[in-house]
């Protein structure tokens, strides 16, 4: 028996379907125009923002389905999270008159220090934004990452390969 997930076949412009169902044709169909967030998504105002600026960037890559709004929602709260982050640092540096960095590292009645949870949260949420951008190929280097090579026509592939490997000699 064929499972119809094994027709699947893969482009890069998007999915080409071979005796998909309905309902896988609409799971990877690649989006044209940028739904709202769902209620269920929990954005507030700002992320919302963030959530339409990036969505209009992932857009241009021509890749985007339904399943990339997860992406999209974490792209959004990302964002929100290291601008936020960003201004408290640098609120907290414009207080601190010894040196300007209380909002990196934090210093400890026996003048011992280390970073600020507010330097972690920063940390993190640039991780998340890279993951994001190497998913989506959004920067220069992950650009070059996805760039799909062209094969010559006459090449035989590896497979093709094997299998000439494999019969036996006549």
């Amino acid at each position: 028996m064929k499972d119809s997930k094994m027709e699947i076949v893969h482009s890069s412009s998007g999915s080409v379907k071979k005796d998909a169902t309905l309902e896988e044709k609409q799971l990877y169909e690649i989006l044209e125009k940028l739904p709202s967030p769902k209620n269920e998504m929990n954005l507030t105002k700002d992320q919302r923002k963030w959530w339409y600026w990036f969505g209009k960037q992932f857009l241009t890559t021509k890749q985007f389905t339904q399943l990339d709004l997860m992406h999209l929602q974490t792209a959004a709260v990302s964002m929100d999270k290291r601008s936020k982050i960003i201004a408290k640092i640098n609120k907290l540096n414009l207080l601190d008159k010894e040196d300007g960095v209380a909002g990196w590292v934090q210093v400890f009645e026996n003048k011992t220090n280390n970073v600020t949870g507010y330097s972690t949260v920063y940390k993190q949420a640039t991780e998340e934004l890279d993951k994001v951008s190497a998913h989506f190929g959004l920067s220069i280097k992950d650009r070059q990452k996805l760039k799909v090579t062209e094969a010559d026509n006459g090449q035989l592939s590896l497979w093709d390969k094997v299998l000439e490997q494999l019969k036996p000699a006549q």
